[in-house]
């Protein structure tokens, strides 16, 4: 089975985003506003989560969105009329990613299949700290989890749309990994576990007078977590 916590951890299931029609029937100029609408808006979407890592989510204003797209400020409100509903659409792309998981790499010699089964593991839980929490898409998530916390309005737009990720990314982790002793429901608590220290772990480096020991806490945190999973069987 391929190598799928890279992918899935924060996202379930890849969404590879909507097609373009191609139907004959509709007039070319429809489809053309389709993709420069798109790009428009993933344009957007990564100027704000560049402003979101580097200034935080209080001085992210739409101002400051527009000059680091290089978008005027009626092109922004097009797309999104208020600030709020970029917060929702960046918030839900940032949870839906679309990468390609890494080859799985063949046993050393000598290497035991649970040796091997281990080592996978674990580099699928360090890829995941390297690629996919301590990166400008989350941190500026976190940027916005914090800012959930006190922005009312924040919080009524993207609660539902949280909960669901939640919902997924439990199903998704589920679908491809279980606990030695295969209690899924203790899983799910394990990897609620897991999901709150990575993401602290991106503040923790205020801590640290080298922010090169994160790499050792992550180190650490692998070896205890990695002997506690197992990859789920296909046929299962």
């Amino acid at each position: 089975m391929s190598t799928k916590l890279y992918e899935r951890f924060m996202y379930g299931k890849r969404n590879r985003g909507r097609r373009f029609s191609l139907d004959n029937s509709r007039g070319c100029d429809v489809t053309e506003r389709e993709k420069q609408g798109a790009k428009a808006k993933r344009i957007i979407y990564e100027a704000t989560v560049r402003c979101l890592d580097k200034y935080g989510y209080a001085k992210t204003s739409t101002n400051r969105i527009t000059q680091e797209a290089g978008v005027s400020r009626g092109a922004l409100t097009h797309h999104f009329a208020t600030k709020e509903d970029l917060i929702v659409e960046t918030t839900n792309r940032i949870l839906r990613p679309t990468v390609n998981p890494p080859k799985e790499p063949p046993p050393n010699k000598g290497q035991t299949p649970e040796d091997y089964e281990l080592s996978i593991i674990k580099s699928d839980l360090i890829r995941l700290w390297q690629h996919v929490v301590n990166t400008p898409q989350g941190r500026a998530l976190l940027e916005i989890l914090v800012a959930y916390r006190t922005d009312e309005k924040l919080k009524e737009r993207i609660k539902p749309d949280l909960i669901l990720w939640n919902d997924r990314m439990q199903r998704s982790i589920l679908q491809n990994y279980i606990l030695s002793d295969g209690d899924d429901s203790r899983f799910e608590r394990v990897w609620q576990v897991a999901r709150v220290f990575y993401r602290g772990l991106i503040t923790h480096d205020a801590f640290l007078k080298d922010p090169g020991e994160l790499d050792t806490i992550i180190e650490e945190f692998v070896n205890m977590l990695a002997p506690m999973m197992q990859r789920r069987n296909p046929d299962d």
